[in-house]
């Protein structure tokens, strides 16, 4: 029988020290969905506000006893990194007001917000669903924006049956065409055998329009969410195979992680569900993973090891996840998502960070977040940001 839980009381706990890893997660998730529509810091009376608002929340959340588990399982994919941070970056801006104050009165201060003006003056907003695909035959089709999937095989089309394309002439054999999101764009597509492929800010995937009986095969560079649909043929099950630069990802039926672009040095594969084995193109070197594993590739050699799978999948869960992560690896996940140069200027590219922000946020809300977690500063021009001390 599953637990029933009271707001207030949970309320309680959480700022007692008393919850439990389940109640906390509970809390913390509401917090944080609050904390993204802040404007600026709050002072103890919108704190105090804050705190009611959240309880009611979680009243009409527990009202919902039979939608807990699944919750609870799409919760973790909205917390801060490590338990230091989320005392730091919840706790105490929500619930204490303490380090909020501290940060409000030592940050640099604009006439209107607080920000940093540099900051402010970028008006850059986030990326968006968008892409556009290359057929076998050279043509160049925009897809819809307000599209969540499309469907792709012989034919191009959307969700609601309408066909964007078809081949000019009998196809006797497969034909390649090739999806491409631009920095600032993802796009979710399903291919002829029911796959369900979300691509990530400036990649490309190739795929046939239609699957051989023997082999599935597409070819990907960027990064992708995969979903992999099981397909038979006579009894047999037909395998799945995603080829990248430096690496192949042989599968049967589950949903792992890929990322491999060109300009990063490591490619990785990460497994949430099943079992894929990842391999050199030359196929002398193989790892098998299991679910919460990820294979490292880099200079012939694989290396697989557990990673918290949050951090992997943030960009496709509507954050942008700084656990742990290198300047350098942060400020590349903004320049692709938010189509800008990032250039470091007498600053170490690899000092660390923690925390996480939307990625539905202007760029300037990011950044600001950034200023707030460690001793980096931001100078914006154009498209161009300049990251300094």
């Amino acid at each position: 029988m599953k637990k029933k839980y009271d707001a207030a009381t949970l309320i309680a706990k959480y700022q007692n020290g008393t919850a439990n890893t389940h109640e906390r997660l509970l809390v913390e998730a509401f917090m944080l969905t609050d904390l993204e529509d802040d404007a600026v810091m709050p002072d103890e009376k919108h704190i105090a506000t804050r705190t009611a608002l959240i309880k009611e929340k979680l009243k009409v959340y527990i009202a919902h006893g039979e939608n807990l588990r699944k919750q609870h399982t799409s919760l973790k994919h909205t917390l801060l990194g490590s338990p230091f941070l989320r005392a730091a970056a919840v706790l105490a801006i929500i619930l204490g007001g303490i380090l909020s104050a501290l940060l409000w009165k030592n940050a640099p201060h604009s006439p209107i917000t607080g920000r940093n003006t540099n900051i402010q003056r970028a008006a850059i907003g986030p990326g968006s669903n968008k892409a556009y695909i290359i057929t076998a035959e050279g043509q160049t089709i925009d897809l819809d924006p307000s599209t969540k999937t499309l469907h792709i095989g012989q034919d191009i089309g959307y969700d609601d049956g309408t066909v964007l394309w078809s081949p000019q002439h009998q196809q006797n054999t497969a034909s390649i065409n090739t999806l491409y999101t631009p920095k600032g764009g993802n796009y979710t597509v399903m291919l002829s055998d029911g796959t369900k492929i979300t691509l990530n800010a400036a990649s490309k995937l190739s795929y046939p329009s239609r699957f051989s009986s023997e082999q599935r095969t597409v070819t990907l560079e960027g990064e992708a969410f995969f979903e992999v649909h099981p397909s038979s043929h006579l009894g047999k099950k037909i395998p799945f195979l995603v080829k990248t630069q430096s690496q192949e990802i042989e599968v049967l039926g589950t949903s792992f992680n890929v990322k491999d672009y060109t300009d990063e040095r490591l490619a990785k594969t990460t497994l949430i569900h099943g079992t894929v084995c990842v391999r050199l193109p030359n196929r002398k070197i193989s790892k098998l993973l299991s679910p919460g594993q990820q294979a490292i590739v880099y200079d012939n050699s694989i290396n697989a090891a557990s990673v918290d799978t949050t951090t992997v999948l943030d960009w496709k869960n509507g954050l942008i996840y700084f656990n742990d992560e290198t300047l350098a690896n942060i400020m590349k996940k903004i320049e692709r998502w938010y189509d800008v140069e990032v250039v470091f200027q007498n600053i170490d590219p690899n000092i660390r960070f923690g925390g996480s922000a939307s990625k539905y946020k202007n760029l300037a809300d990011v950044l600001h977040r950034l200023e707030l977690t460690g001793d980096v500063k931001f100078i914006t021009k154009g498209r161009r940001i300049i990251v300094t001390k």
